[in-house]
């Protein structure tokens, strides 16, 4: 962690500590520790192509990761500061040992009855290709730390009216061999979305953001994009609206700008928190300066259903859409996606469970020259046994297989995990 970051970690630990002494608040600390031993037999995430000058290699990773949660809580307002290092031991890459930091901050403050506050702080350096969040994924062991920062403030002014207005900096940074460039990057996006229903049928809804993309090599952009709903609530459950998308994209350099349009229509069903279903469909236009890209009638999806049982749950989830892949390993631009998928857990006993999970999802990156096209399939399996009140077991197997048009993105991997943590039953009272 670079000695910005520790820093700023301490004085958020001032803070903390300074509300508590200050305020009236109740101050708990939960601290806790994992033991864990990981298989991967393509460490990093390469293809099986000797033409490419790739193999997969296999690895045993062993981590230990002592952490802690600190919880500041008051009558108005409360903060929650989680930590949890680790160090990473590789087996056979041995020069790839090395602590990995992360840190997650969350801060409320209730300002009026219907009027809150909030922050929320995410900061990740590490080495583990598996806590990017990118829907690319990401190849290759380099360090690299990402850090995101929102802060915002939401107002409720009725049952279904509400206006939220926040501001989000993202930064990626990453550690490349050989003195190769890497794309960092960083970008700043605030965003309004206001909601009201001025009857108990008819409302209308807007969101719009501006987004500002800087890059250590891919282009700097400008991006503007409003979002308005007019909607008619037909029942308890049904909604219907008309809605107009458009998108602004500009380039700072030699790309070629251009504008989106998407008129629809469309129907959202919620039944409860366990059922929502979202289908529109409407005419999809992208304008360049100098040429025009008629997509046609295009629908798009995005819905969730869960069954509850006595022992067990089943999950499955749809959607496809239109979006921007910036921040991350490869910043590809426009994509659109189709994904599907679920998960089922089931508890054999009081504190023995597994689950199962499985996903689909195809994306198309259609600002890329060549177009790209990637297939992702993920499967998994796991199993949870609370031995006791302060001990955990946890073993979990992962199989990913990315197969895409650009031969040097695919890969096929196979990981398995055992771990063990403990943990205190309950916080220990720092402050009453």
């Amino acid at each position: 962690m670079s000695a910005v970051k520790i820093k700023y970690f301490l004085i958020v630990i001032t803070i903390l500590f300074s509300a508590s002494a200050t305020l009236a608040a109740q101050v708990t600390f939960s601290p806790r520790i994992t033991l864990s031993e990981e298989f991967t037999d393509n460490v990093f995430r390469v293809p099986d192509d000797p033409d490419l000058n790739a193999t997969p290699e296999e690895d045993f990773i062993f981590r230990i990761s002592p952490g802690a949660t600190l919880d500041v809580i008051g009558r108005k307002a409360d903060l929650s500061l989680a930590y949890d290092p680790y160090y990473s031991d590789y087996k056979n890459n041995t020069y790839l040992s090395r602590w990995s930091h992360a840190v997650n901050l969350d801060a409320n403050w209730q300002m009026a009855r219907d009027t809150r506050a909030f922050f929320s702080d995410n900061f990740f350096y590490g080495e583990d290709p598996t806590q990017e969040d990118a829907v690319t994924g990401r190849s290759g062991r380099n360090p690299y730390f990402r850090n995101t920062s929102i802060v915002g403030l939401t107002s409720q002014f009725g049952n279904r009216s509400f206006a939220n207005l926040q501001y989000t900096h993202r930064e990626f940074r990453e550690d490349t061999e050989n003195e190769i460039p890497s794309d960092d990057s960083t970008t700043y996006r605030p965003e309004v979305i206001f909601s009201y229903w001025f009857t108990s049928r008819w409302g209308f809804d807007v969101n719009a953001a501006y987004t500002k993309g800087q890059f250590e090599i891919t282009e700097d952009f400008d991006n503007l994009y409003a979002d308005l709903r007019l909607l008619y609530n037909f029942s308890r459950r049904w909604d219907f609206f008309v809605r107009y998308a458009h998108t602004f994209q500009e380039f700072k350099e030699e790309s070629e700008d251009y504008q989106i349009y998407y008129p629809s229509l469309g129907v959202e069903y919620t039944l409860d928190d366990t059922t929502f279903l979202s289908l529109e469909g409407g005419s999809l236009v992208r304008n360049f300066e100098d040429s025009s890209e008629e997509y046609g009638f295009t629908v798009f999806a995005d819905g969730k259903k869960t069954w509850l049982f006595q022992r067990a749950n089943i999950n499955l989830f749809i959607g496809n859409g239109l979006d921007y892949d910036y921040v991350s390993t490869q910043n590809l631009g426009l994509f659109y996606f189709t994904t599907a998928g679920g998960s089922a857990t089931y508890n054999f006993y009081r504190n023995f469970s597994g689950n199962v999970t499985g996903s689909y999802r195809y994306n198309a990156y259609v600002d890329l020259e060549p177009e790209r096209y990637d297939n992702i399939y993920q499967a998994g399996a796991g199993l949870q046994w609370l031995a006791t009140h302060y001990c955990a077991l946890q073993l979990n197997y992962n199989y990913v297989d990315r197969q895409s048009t650009d031969d040097v993105q695919e890969y096929t991997e196979n990981r398995i995990y055992l771990g063990v943590s403990f943990f205190t039953r309950s916080p220990y009272y720092l402050k009453r």
